[in-house]
């Protein structure tokens, strides 16, 4: 994703960075790694930014969850009444379950990213580029 730049809340989201320095990382690994699932880290290995800023700080993150679920559900139906109009209920509901499973860790870790980006911004002085 090219299009993104680096000191953009979106360049922190995209590639799993410190929202403050973009530089270290927010969890330990990719989504689908099943050992490290969802293990984040507790600062940034680069600024030293503290992810939690109190004791259920991530509990907000399942608002951002809970949108990213209903705009995948609005997308789904926008493709399959355009595409797929003689779909009946069932079909419809067996692929949108399917899809939300799939999607679920991609949609922890970008609604935590997304979360955390709320509240800290971006700050150049932070960086190792210089």
């Amino acid at each position: 994703m090219s299009f993104v730049k680096k000191g953009t809340k979106l360049y922190s989201i995209f590639y799993n960075k410190c929202p403050r320095c973009n530089e270290g990382d927010f969890f330990y690994s990719h989504p689908y790694h099943l050992k490290k699932f969802g293990l984040k880290h507790f600062n940034c290995e680069i600024c030293h930014l503290k992810f939690e800023k109190e004791p259920g700080f991530f509990f907000g993150s399942m608002y951002v969850s809970y949108a990213l679920g209903v705009g995948l559900f609005v997308v789904w139906w926008v493709i399959q009444s355009i595409f797929f109009p003689e779909m009946q209920a069932g079909q419809m509901v067996l692929i949108m379950t399917v899809l939300q499973i799939g999607i679920a860790p991609i949609n922890l870790y970008v609604s935590k990213l997304t979360w955390l980006n709320l509240f800290v911004n971006f700050n150049k002085e932070y960086t190792t580029e210089k």
